[in-house]
């Protein structure tokens, strides 16, 4: 009896022994490098990985907590975008005119519209129009003039970050020149730029350079004190204070440069329908989401977002006819993209419930997701959108140190806030395996480099998975 039972108990052991093994055989690498650190053990690591082939999960660690995703958001945020705006848009400035000779130009809230392209603008119209013109106009109206998200702190806000505005040239970013005196007893602000400061200067010459800007009287003053120390000559850059002004001081200089007469000042008025197009300067959407999901730029992407939402606004106006989808939304709001956003995700068949969004960017403190859920949704883009065309891999961007063997077989975004890492994408495996994959590390002490290292030993873990 008692060797029948311990023949039993051994047999039992030894097909669990099997059973086992055969499971974590292929997840061994992944519990391998989290098993290594203390992050493991300190901090909250959500992880979950997909077959893109089978949408099987084929590893995953607590992914259904929601955690904040940083700048892996901006994925799924330009992935709605694009299906709004769609693969041949472009953002576009556009001068029109009147029968009066009175011209229009309408803003296209274009993020990486410079001065060069506000001089061929006016060479177009040089070309198209040599007479005087009665008044100019801009129609401002593509997008509203909310110049920072919900959920962004103070640090957040200037001189972090520029304003979010339909006004855009040269990135709303001058350069400021600071040097040591002469004399040695004082630091001096040089302005070689037609939009100025009003500058306090406190400055002291010291063993460091610490510059500390605060505003005086409101944003829109123009008034920064500057307090703390310059230790050599640096060029330090600022977003502007005021938008409009800053996009009509380069309109002026291009205008005036190529030789054009218009009356003074320029007026808000929005573009008449029996205006005629005269000149534009385009800019495809793939230029703008290659430069946002490889510089993870946060203007840009809100600017973006902005905008499609506006787009879709349209449509579902006109095939509503304004119905309570929306009610109190006003047309190129984070509001409405961030309607567009659920909807783009429920037609897909994604829970959207415990999403929260605050931000396009991720740079809020309060959105939420779960890798579970951002891993689905890479799984239905994969299959739906070309958003994958536009991530970066390794060597590029914010990867450009990061997992240079894996360079082909990967395509991924970084996301980096205080005490939050991520990183998801698209991963083909040793053994020629597609997976989508999405990593958030959150609540950890150590350097965000050390956080990093962890993600790239889980990524190859994920790669070596059998």
């Amino acid at each position: 009896m008692q060797s029948r039972f311990f023949k039993f108990i051994f047999a039992l052991l030894f097909a669990l022994f099997i059973n086992a093994a055969a499971f974590c055989a292929p997840i061994n690498p992944v519990v391998k490098a989290i098993d290594n650190t203390e992050l493991g053990r300190n901090s909250v690591v959500s992880i979950a990985v997909r077959d893109l082939k089978t949408d099987d999960t084929v590893f995953s660690r607590r992914p259904n907590i929601f955690l904040n995703p940083a700048s892996s958001l901006k994925v799924f945020t330009m992935a709605s975008a694009l299906d709004s705006l769609g693969e041949k848009y472009h953002f576009e400035t556009i001068l029109y005119i009147d029968d009066d000779k009175n011209v229009y130009l309408k803003l296209g809230a274009d993020p990486l519209l410079t001065s060069s392209d506000l001089d061929t603008l006016a060479k177009s119209l040089k070309q198209a129009y040599g007479g005087r013109i009665k008044n100019f106009y801009i129609d401002d109206t593509i997008i509203d003039k909310v110049p920072y998200p919900d959920g962004w702190t103070v640090d957040d806000y200037w001189p972090n970050a520029p304003k979010i505005s339909p006004y855009i040239v040269d990135g709303n970013i001058v350069s400021v020149n600071f040097s040591i005196s002469k004399n040695g007893k004082g630091v001096e602000i040089f302005q070689n730029n037609d939009y100025r400061f009003s500058f306090i200067n406190e400055l002291e010459i010291g063993a460091v350079t610490n510059i500390i800007p605060s505003l005086n009287y409101g944003e829109t003053s123009g008034i920064v004190s500057l307090t703390g120390t310059v230790s050599k000559d640096i060029v330090k850059d600022f977003p502007v204070l005021d938008t409009a002004r800053f996009f009509t001081v380069k309109l002026r200089k291009a205008l005036d440069d190529n030789g054009i007469s218009y009356s003074k000042p320029f007026y808000q008025k929005r573009v008449p329908d029996n205006a005629k197009r005269i000149a534009s300067f385009r800019r495809p959407i793939k230029e703008v989401l290659l430069y946002v999901l490889k510089t993870s730029n946060n203007f840009a992407t809100e600017v973006t977002f902005k905008v499609a939402g506006g787009s879709w606004f349209d449509k579902v106006k006109a095939a509503e006819n304004a119905s309570d989808t929306l009610k109190n939304v006003k047309k190129g709001s984070f509001e409405a993209a961030k309607l567009m956003f659920f909807e783009y995700y429920k037609n897909a068949g994604l829970k959207t419930d415990k999403i929260n969004l605050k931000d396009a960017s991720g740079v809020s403190r309060y959105n939420t997701l779960s890798t579970s859920w951002m891993s689905e949704a890479l799984v239905f883009l994969d299959k739906n959108s070309t958003i994958k065309n536009y991530m970066i891999t390794s060597g590029e961007g914010t990867l450009s140190r990061r997992m240079r063997d894996l360079t082909g077989n990967l395509k991924a975004k970084t996301g980096t806030i205080f005490g939050v890492s991520s990183l998801t994408g698209y991963l083909k495996s040793l053994n020629g395996a597609d997976y989508a994959f999405s990593i958030i590390i959150q609540n950890f002490g150590e350097r965000a480099s050390v956080v990093k290292g962890l993600e790239d030993d889980i990524v190859n873990g994920i790669y070596f998975l059998e």
